[in-house]
């Protein structure tokens, strides 16, 4: 099982009570982002809300604005750009702050284990359940349970998830109890949902559900001015925690972090400066401690929309993965799930690999 796509915490902070005068909820509302910001102090950097730029401020607003609520939100945004951080600072401050924070990464996970960690099952629904086991929707009960890339989940896990959505209940894995299901979801993805809905490799009718309240996550490159701020906090972070210091950086090297496009965005940049604080040896870190990739060359792009020239690239694709579907779906910038459709579509689910 993969341990590391699931991950339970209980967080709380103090509670803050809603404006109720008109004239008074802008001022309600910066005071309550400006309280949970420093309420923030005491985790990682990582996990820290920083920032100040006015694209970083709109998402917190939003995010504080949709906390005191029940209602399901949806991140979208670019690996690295924080979606989990958001969604941990709405469940700090909602009235579910008391409640575990399950995070489920369902790319993570293989396709056959992720029905049974998110619903459970019961002793014998299938080889090796030798007794019955509580999935992660359960262990969420009055708290909140984060998916991150849920365009990643199987056509039958939606339709599971649908339900929990709509009716608040589900079955375990062979089981035929119904259990009641009291989380918040919180869902995010790196993908553009819509495209898949599109596509066929995602339902329109759970895109529905979970797209109640949607934030967009800005990826590094539009909000640079938050650069200055992210690198005094990873630095501090790596004194404190690896007992890496640095006496700050040259003007020519954060000069090249201002510069530079993020590709991974701020979990690249965290890396970039943890390996720049170990190299610069407690001095100075220069232009020569930062491993940063050439932003000249283009990322790789998903196909054209032609469907000729789309079968013979993934055609192409599978036989230099060597028939690795995961593989093939990650060289080509899609999901397994939208990659077995397109298989469908172009007859190629039988073709065997030379």
């Amino acid at each position: 099982m993969a341990i590391s796509a699931i991950r339970t915490t209980v967080e709380s902070v103090d509670n803050w009570a809603p404006a109720t005068a008109t004239v008074e909820v802008s001022n309600s509302l910066d005071s309550r982002i400006l309280h949970l910001t420093k309420a923030s102090e005491g985790q990682p950097g990582a996990f820290r809300v920083i920032g100040q730029s006015r694209e970083w401020r709109e998402v917190l607003r939003k995010a504080t604005q949709v906390a005191v609520t029940d209602t399901t939100v949806f991140l979208q945004g670019e690996s690295g750009t924080g979606k989990e951080v958001v969604a941990r600072l709405i469940h700090r401050v909602s009235l579910r702050k008391h409640g575990p924070f399950v995070a489920i990464n369902c790319a993570a996970l293989p396709e056959h284990l992720l029905e049974s960690e998110l619903f459970g099952y019961e002793r014998g629904a299938f080889t090796g359940a030798h007794q019955a086991k509580a999935g992660q929707i359960e262990l969420a009960s009055a708290g909140v349970l984060f998916l991150d890339e849920v365009s990643e989940m199987t056509p039958m896990a939606q339709a599971k998830l649908l339900r929990v959505l709509q009716e608040r209940e589900f079955q375990r894995l062979g089981g035929t109890r119904l259990v009641k299901a009291n989380v918040r979801v919180i869902a995010a993805s790196n993908g553009d949902l819509q495209r898949a809905v599109a596509d066929g490799s995602f339902r329109q009718d759970l895109f529905y559900r979970l797209h109640v309240f949607d934030i967009r996550m800005p990826p590094l490159r539009e909000r640079r001015g938050d650069i200055p701020l992210l690198i005094d906090a990873f630095l501090y972070e790596f004194s404190r925690s690896t007992g890496c210091s640095s006496a700050g950086l040259t003007p020519d090297a954060l000069e090249m972090l201002l510069a530079y496009e993020w590709p991974g965005n701020i979990r690249e940049l965290h890396n970039a400066l943890e390996r720049a604080a170990i190299l610069c040896e407690g001095g100075l870190i220069t232009r020569e401690h930062l491993s940063l990739r050439s932003t000249s060359v283009a990322a790789p792009r998903r196909p054209p929309n032609l469907s000729e020239v789309e079968r013979r690239t993934i055609e192409q694709v599978l036989h230099e993965s060597d028939w690795n579907k995961a593989r093939a779906a990650r060289q080509l910038g899609i999901t397994r799930t939208q990659l077995y459709c397109r298989l469908r579509k172009y007859g190629l689910e039988t073709a065997r690999k030379k």
